[in-house]
């Protein structure tokens, strides 16, 4: 069976900017899984400039924050094709090493949260999204901000959990608010029903290579070191996924790598 890692893009921005071409750069080396991109108001041109990196455009009327309805809808009908899915953001990404090596050394998980590393009561974003969603909730409503954050940037499992997860995230952020419930707002709720679930790997910086955030790295939440090429644990081992790498002291270093093969100056 196959392995796909899918994207959504609502508009040309992402695809336009240096984050997104440093994305497609990274995983245009793999050719052992199949990319797909879900794609809402996005121009001809920048369209086919995605054509070049993924082998399907799926076009979709709904918006980003339905998009994991989109990816639901499209992947029930192929759950015989693939095995393991990774959705992950098209921009602020650095593909290391091929993600679904990681997934296939890991058989006994179902499915792969990014913990970022850090509480939600050490982040400010999560702190708000915390604070607003505990006001929806009937019962089961007590502080959770010790939890920690779930990345709702980078998750991935195998196709039939995966297409559980897509569900449970559109039907639990579709819901009338005061603000707009976020996928990661959600998550970071979701935490501690999920997290000693055997099934379930909670992917923690310190304690695997799945992915590595920015977020928790710029707050010194998590020590990294940077070889030159790529992000890596204390031990001199490269991630797989490098993420919110623009937030970090490495932005510069990522950028000067990349810049002879991206289509402009930077």
């Amino acid at each position: 069976m196959k392995n796909v890692l899918v994207n959504f893009s609502y508009g040309d921005k992402c695809i336009d900017s240096i984050d997104g071409d440093i994305f497609l750069n990274s995983m245009k080396k793999y050719k052992t899984f199949e990319k797909v991109c879900f794609v809402n108001q996005v121009s001809e041109a920048a369209q086919q400039k995605l054509r070049k990196y993924f082998d399907i455009l799926v076009p979709t009327n709904e918006r980003i924050y339905t998009a994991h309805l989109a990816i639901y809808e499209w992947l029930i009908q192929r759950q015989d094709e693939y095995k393991y899915v990774l959705q992950s953001d098209l921009r602020d990404v650095v593909l290391q090493r091929d993600p679904f090596e990681f997934f296939e050394n890991n058989p006994q998980y179902d499915m792969f949260y990014t913990l970022e590393g850090m509480p939600i009561k050490d982040n400010d974003c999560n702190m708000f999204w915390h604070d607003t969603y505990i006001q929806m909730l009937r019962s089961h409503n007590k502080n959770y901000s010790d939890s920690m954050i779930i990345n709702g940037g980078i998750v991935a499992g195998k196709i039939e959990s995966y297409c559980n997860h897509l569900l449970m995230i559109f039907t639990n952020t579709n819901r009338l608010s005061k603000y707009l419930i976020q996928d990661q707002q959600f998550l970071g709720y979701l935490y501690q029903f999920i997290k000693d679930n055997p099934r379930v790997l909670m992917s923690h910086p310190y304690n695997d290579l799945f992915c590595c955030t920015g977020e928790a790295i710029k707050r010194d939440n998590v020590k990294i070191t940077f070889d030159g090429t790529n992000a890596c644990n204390l031990n001199g081992e490269p991630y797989y996924i490098f993420h919110q790498w623009d937030r970090t002291e490495f932005a510069d270093k990522i950028l000067n790598k990349e810049k002879s093969t991206l289509r402009f100056s930077i």
